[in-house]
């Protein structure tokens, strides 16, 4: 009986197929060998990269742990050294210190003043009611205060300025202590040859500076007496470039021992801008400079 055709195609079309899977199978088996291979070269690269990066980060905290040291012996130098650097060099100086807010306190400036061999006279902060304009008039109308002209936060400011500064207190002077408008340390009795005025907030000064501490700096500089403005390292809203601005000499990192340095050797004669934000000139004064 002769075959049918059909049978035929059928079974070439079978030996096909069985060859096609065969292949396939065959490269799947060469495939995953050489995906196999390809991960043992990957995991060993990496080991290898592995071990590289950690040398490396040893030989980095070596280095940084000698950085550490070598920080640590400058700090320990700079402690032990600032204050013969800073010694007697303003003796009999009358200071005064103005906070012109609470925000930040500066209590370290005046350890500072006093190895130098200055006199801190009076150190006042003005407190934040200081600007309200309701209360402070308030308060003229009931020491009968006349104001002619200008702003009642502005004139209260120049008249506490004018007070400090010539050493001569008056009622409104103890009536703004009083209602706690500003807070005193130190009487004030005695003219100053500086006023060193305390700015940086904590939150955005707005027209406070234009209101307190642009009349204060006018008043020093109306009465010819010097005034250098500072702040500390970290604060919030930054003075610097408003006190640059109106001409006197600043100090942005006072609350540091380098700051602190530069403060007396700036009083002593060297004015400029000193620290470490954008508006310093230099880091500190030129010793050999006066």
């Amino acid at each position: 009986m002769i075959p049918n055709i059909k049978f035929y195609v059928i079974s070439i079309a079978a030996i096909f197929v069985a060859l096609g899977i065969g292949i396939y199978i065959g490269f799947l088996l060469d495939a995953q060998d050489l995906i196999i291979d390809q991960r043992q070269d990957i995991v060993s690269e990496i080991e290898e990269r592995f071990d590289y990066l950690s040398e490396e980060n040893k030989e980095l905290k070596k280095t940084v742990e000698s950085i550490n040291n070598e920080n640590e012996n400058y700090k320990y130098f700079i402690d032990s050294t600032y204050k013969e650097i800073i010694k007697d060099k303003l003796i009999g100086a009358n200071v005064a210190i103005i906070e012109t807010n609470n925000d930040y306190v500066y209590s370290g400036v005046g350890q500072a003043l006093e190895i130098a061999g200055a006199n801190v006279v009076n150190l006042t902060t003005i407190m934040d009611k200081f600007v309200n304009e309701e209360l402070l008039s308030n308060l003229y109308n009931e020491m009968e205060i006349s104001l002619d002209d200008g702003n009642v936060v502005k004139d209260a400011a120049e008249k506490l300025a004018e007070s400090i500064i010539n050493g001569e207190t008056n009622e409104l002077i103890l009536k703004l202590e009083d209602k706690g408008f500003i807070n005193l340390v130190g009487p004030i009795n005695e003219p100053v040859d500086f006023i060193i005025i305390a700015g940086g907030s904590i939150i955005e000064p707005q027209d406070r500076i234009n209101l307190i501490d642009r009349t204060i700096i006018n008043a020093a500089k109306n009465n010819s007496v010097s005034i250098i403005g500072v702040e500390k390292l970290e604060t919030n809203y930054s003075y610097m470039e408003a006190y640059k601005n109106l001409g006197i000499t600043t100090i942005d990192n006072v609350d540091t021992i380098i700051g602190r340095v530069s403060l007396v050797l700036a009083m002593e004669g060297r004015p400029g801008h000193y620290g470490i934000k954008e508006t310093a000139e230099n880091i500190i004064p030129n010793i050999d400079i006066r």
